[in-house]
């Protein structure tokens, strides 16, 4: 007979016994790259929850255009510059949500049509029989010309509960409706009748502050923000340390526009001091003249760091769209501007914008930094190099024995993740994992000590030219 043992156990009759294991090591974590998180105003959309975003197609579909005071330009930016997906959140608290009563034929208020989210959208509602049925109503919702959604109901008799029963089947994305009284008679045909009352919400810091902390929930890469509010900017900064402590390796950008005085802006940018915080200190123009400064660059930069992988710098990439920049700065403005930890946009010799270096806000690393800090490619490797070792060994947690073959183990995992990164051209030959030699394994912890050289980007050539008048003669 055949039947399965565990280990140490001794069986009593006669037989084979079998037991199995994994032989294998978990597979190294890929990369988990390109994703942003905006915080933005918009005139629609939920409030007070972080929605997914998987393209740029998703911000209308979710958040409308945003209205007059919206700055869904965020996610938009972040698009462009290469995210591959953004966690939205609309700022706000309060709000009213537009509405409009609908009345039978005798003028009676049978239906009240409530908005889905509180805004100022300014959005309309039809309702009038279908060409080909009579005996068929349809209710539109429309945004100047368009029509945004369609119901169609039975308005042969008593259409009020015919309404109903039809929005029950078919779940709305605009709106929801609440019978106020019944009616036999039929539903008074309206052409673009305006939905009025609806309001934005209220943002003040307190709204970004919840913006952050439901944001933490979600991996994401980069963050950006709708403001130029330093005082925001500085919130933001706390939480993206608060929760770096906690291993989200996350970094946020940040700008201003060149109406603050070049001085000042170098202060603020010197200020963070931080390499989770990115500094945009100026901006540029498009080919239709619309000018992106401020929190405009600062996103379309956060979509660049995001999605550039971190085998490749930002330095001198060139900007999608953009033909000059909103402020030309001399050689020694440059040099100023890196020494302040302030990100420019400069000219390339074709008349090119691009990123004049990737750096961050890092001006003084402390003792347990290097001057690589200063990167964001480098910082990028690092952040990769945490979260993949972190999340290649998570799993042996509790599932194998703190001794010399449980620690071995996971030194050979650990050492797959730094090779799997050499041969990405992230880290050069001869990153590895050991145990560290001044932390002896004791109960259930264990010690290891990570050596890896990140690969910096070439960034400065330096040539010697050497001439001669003549020849010398032989």
């Amino acid at each position: 007979m055949a039947a399965f043992f565990i280990i140490g156990e001794k069986k009593t009759r006669p037989g084979v016994y079998f037991r199995y294991e994994n032989w294998g090591k978990p597979p190294v974590a890929g990369v988990d790259d390109g994703k942003c998180a905006a915080v933005f105003r918009s005139n629609w959309g939920p409030t007070g929850e972080v929605s997914v975003l998987e393209g740029y197609e998703d911000i209308a579909k979710r958040y409308g255009d945003g209205g007059e005071n919206g700055t869904t330009a965020v996610p938009l930016e972040q698009f462009k510059g290469g995210a591959r997906l953004v966690y939205a959140f609309r700022l706000g608290t309060g709000g009213t949500h537009g509405a409009y009563e609908i009345q039978d034929e005798k003028g009676e208020g049978v239906v009240k049509l409530i908005l889905k989210y509180p805004g100022s959208r300014r959005l309309a509602v039809t309702i009038r029989p279908t060409l080909m049925d009579e005996s068929v109503s349809e209710l539109l919702i429309l945004e100047d010309t368009e029509q945004l959604e369609r119901l169609t109901f039975s308005n042969a008799e008593n259409s009020v509960d015919a309404l109903m029963e039809a929005f029950a089947r078919q779940k709305s994305s605009y709106f929801a409706l609440t019978k106020l009284k019944d009616s036999e008679e039929q539903l008074a045909t309206i052409d673009q009748e305006e939905i009025t009352g609806g309001s934005d919400p209220d943002v003040n810091v307190s709204a970004y502050s919840k913006g952050f902390e439901l944001l933490e929930a979600y991996r994401w890469n980069v963050m950006a923000v709708d403001t130029e509010d330093v005082a925001i900017h500085m919130v933001m900064q706390l939480f993206l340390n608060r929760i770096y402590d906690g291993g989200k390796f996350t970094m946020g950008v940040v700008g201003e526009p060149t109406t603050v005085d070049f001085d000042t802006r170098l202060k603020h940018a010197s200020a963070y001091n931080d390499y989770q915080m990115v500094y945009v200190g100026n901006g540029f123009t498009d080919i239709a003249g619309s000018v992106y400064e401020g929190y405009l660059a600062a996103a379309r930069i956060s979509g660049m760091i995001a999605g550039t992988p971190s085998n490749e710098s930002i330095t001198h990439a060139a900007v999608t769209g953009a033909t000059e920049v909103t402020e030309l700065l001399t050689n020694n403005q440059h040099e100023r501007a890196i020494k302040a930890g302030a990100l420019m946009f400069s000219v390339s010799a074709a008349n090119t914008v691009w990123v004049e270096q990737g750096i961050n806000s890092l001006v003084l690393p402390t003792a347990k930094e290097d001057e690589g800090w200063k990167k964001v490619k480098r910082v990028k490797v690092r952040f990769e190099l945490f979260q993949r070792l972190n999340d290649t060994v998570e799993g042996l947690i509790g599932r194998i024995n703190n001794d010399p073959d449980g620690r071995m183990t996971v030194i050979q995992v650990s050492n797959g993740v730094c090779q799997t990164m050499v041969a990405e051209k992230k880290l050069l030959e001869g990153a590895h994992v050991e145990l560290d030699p001044d932390n002896k394994p004791e109960g259930d912890s264990a010690w290891f000590v990570v050596y890896a050289d990140d690969i910096d980007a070439l960034e400065k050539m330096y040539y010697t030219f050497k001439f001669r008048f003549a020849p010398e003669e032989e």
